[in-house]
């Protein structure tokens, strides 16, 4: 029995003042149509048993009516294919207040379709697999004893949706995200298969023998620079096992260069090494993040965001970073550069650490130099 898991399809997102000229459509929002139509076109070729997203569906609580169309009209071609689809809310499509109505109840009205979005754990059975789903749910006290009921069930193969981080690793820094409390892992240990959502890159994660993030369809920000974008399978094997494979979406490129210690270069240095990147990459419709750091406020004169472009013309678009090189690294710079040895070096920092008490930093730095010496010895 074959199982398709995708998730973070963010529909509606949008970014950039690009827009497709055929349609007007904002042309990073097409993309993540495209990735989108283009795993509902695998599972209509492949005819999993069941197809199952992992939440943040769409980018927002209250989605363009563009995003909303589209995703029915997708859902519908599942739905006459007689493929269902088992899907929680992620924290960016679930509201912020009980005013409003969750926009996932809406795709209830396709056969087949089986959204879960109220505050509480459902279940879905289907052959000899039970598809258990729990949704994010904004209020903490009402997620922990959600998990608490949660209960895999015997003789079957039990798989268990949720989007939140399993460890502080997973957390996306972003508004309403939730974590999974430590003391609660073990009540995962139960599922055969955890499909999880809300991190961006297909992951497995070490809580969990068969725990794994899908990860997002698209790229969303620079952080994901390098990372396949696609989905998974999952293939049953039996009520205890599963193999999990990773298929990739075609995505639009994003490449990134970073050039650190700018003010240890001359401008044309910096430049010569931007053009060798321009042409040892594609850049033909691909996202360029390029990032300066330590660059001198001269250097940022001369190298102007006009100049960078004509550098990147070839790029869909790009994106500029400055890091300054400031007063603080330059004395911290000369301060290093005026001692000869490290036991010198450390010695003043000891003595601007504690200089309150002499006593003390003498203490440290001769100990420390007894170390010191050691190392000396060892390694002579």
């Amino acid at each position: 029995m074959r199982l398709l898991h995708f998730s973070d399809t963010h529909l509606g997102y949008q970014a950039f003042d690009r827009v497709e000229e055929d349609s007007g459509v904002n042309a990073r929002e097409q993309d993540f149509y495209n990735a989108f139509e283009y795993v509902i076109n695998r599972a209509i070729a492949e005819r999993p048993a069941v197809v199952v997203h992992s939440g943040d569906f769409f980018h927002r609580p209250s989605p363009s009516n563009r995003a909303l169309t589209f995703a029915l009209e997708q859902l519908r071609r599942l739905s006459d294919a007689r493929i269902p689809l088992f899907l929680i809310a992620g924290n960016h499509e679930t509201p912020r207040t009980s005013y409003n109505s969750p926009i996932l109840r809406a795709l209830r009205s396709l056969p087949g379709i089986h959204p879960v979005f109220e505050q509480r754990w459902e279940t879905f059975s289907i052959d000899r697999v039970t598809l258990h789903g729990l949704p994010h749910l904004n209020d903490e006290r009402l997620f922990r004893q959600e998990l608490m009921r949660i209960e895999p069930r015997p003789d079957r193969f039990n798989l268990l949706l949720l989007h939140t981080s399993v460890g502080k690793r997973f957390l996306m820094e972003e508004y309403g995200e939730q974590m999974l409390p430590e003391e609660l892992v073990h009540r995962l240990s139960g599922f055969q298969y955890l499909a999880l959502g809300h991190w961006h890159n297909a992951q497995k994660i070490s809580a969990h023998h068969n725990g794994w993030y899908a990860g997002s369809t698209e790229r969303l920000s620079e952080t994901e620079v390098g990372a396949e974008k696609g989905f998974l399978w999952v293939d049953v094997r039996s009520t205890a096992e599963a193999s999990i494979s990773f298929e990739a979406i075609p995505t639009r490129p994003w490449l990134r260069q970073e050039i650190r210690r700018c003010n240890e270069y001359s401008v044309a240095d910096i430049l010569s090494r931007l053009n060798d990147f321009a042409q040892e990459n594609d850049l033909r419709q691909a996202i360029v993040s390029v990032v300066l750091s330590d660059i001198q406020p001269e250097q940022v004169v001369e190298l102007s965001n006009w100049r960078l472009k004509e550098t990147f013309k070839d790029a869909f678009q790009l994106l500029i970073r400055r890091r300054l090189y400031t007063a603080a690294q330059q004395r911290r710079s000369a301060e290093s550069s005026s001692f000869e040895r490290i036991e010198d070096l450390f010695a003043h920092f000891v003595r601007q650490q504690v200089g309150a008490d002499p006593s003390l930093a003498d203490a440290l730095i001769e100990k420390a130099q007894h170390y010191f010496r050691q190392t000396e010895t060892y390694s002579s």
